[in-house]
């Protein structure tokens, strides 16, 4: 089990998934906390905050060289809340962050 436990502490797999759930989990919750609109989450939280993590899981994704399937865990658990909580408009933001994965995974060519 501790052998286990090691594995899991040192894949950067598990830290993309563990702030993705943070993102997406978490922080709707304490910007209903701190009393923030709607507005505002959509704003910050699905367009800027989320758009930038993005963006960084595709350079993260290239820099160590992890495998393609990291861009995913994003969008797929971004989907996932969206089809629990949010709107229709939210499918196509899970689109956007996985296009926006891509091209930046594709961007940041690893130098040899």
């Amino acid at each position: 089990m501790k052998n286990i436990w090691n594995k899991i502490e040192k894949s950067k797999t598990t830290y993309i998934a563990l702030i993705s759930i943070v993102l997406v989990f978490i922080m709707p919750i304490l910007f209903n906390l701190f009393h923030l609109g709607r507005t505002n989450r959509i704003i910050w939280l699905f367009f800027i905050i989320n758009v930038f993590f993005a963006g960084f899981i595709g350079w993260f994704s290239r820099k160590y060289s992890l495998s393609f399937y990291n861009l995913v865990i994003f969008p797929v658990i971004f989907v996932i809340s969206v089809f629990v909580k949010y709107g229709r408009y939210g499918y196509f933001l899970a689109g956007i962050y996985l296009v926006l994965s891509i091209l930046i995974y594709f961007l940041f060519e690893k130098e040899k």
